[in-house]
């Protein structure tokens, strides 16, 4: 049984990704992203992007492995366009990509970006201080 492959969502600050970029450009490094890694400005952006029916659709592509958009439309049981704008969406935020399925109507594959069967959300440590003696 092979292991459990896991794409990784982090959430990271502006002032956080900005010391990150200056030091990879201070070190020449080829890029700051790490392999299957995909990072957030917050935890209510996540929220806001990640749908239900996004989840589906990647769920779909794990376990359906569909050969064009059409085809995931009806896995997932939802109108093409909209399937289509949510890929469009869920490839620009780095979970799948589509290729080019090589026939007359150009249609796409979609494809998951990296191999994974889930998804890990680590949530960012919040520490809270409350002085109680300026509470009174």
């Amino acid at each position: 049984m092979s292991a459990t492959k896991s794409l990784t969502i982090q959430f990271e600050g502006w002032d956080h990704f900005k010391n990150r970029v200056t030091k990879a450009l201070k070190n020449k490094a080829p890029s700051i992203a790490k392999k299957g890694v995909l990072i957030f400005g917050s935890i209510s952006d996540y929220q806001k992007f990640m749908t239900e029916q996004k989840l589906a659709i990647l769920a779909a592509i794990v376990n359906k492995k569909p050969s064009s958009i059409y085809k995931l439309a009806q896995l997932v049981d939802r109108d093409f366009a909209n399937v289509q704008r949510d890929c469009v969406a869920l490839v620009a935020q780095g979970f799948m990509k589509l290729e080019e399925a090589g026939d007359a109507k150009k249609s796409k594959i979609p494809q998951l970006a990296f191999n994974y069967t889930k998804i890990l959300i680590h949530m960012p440590r919040v520490s809270y201080s409350h002085n109680l003696d300026d509470a009174a």
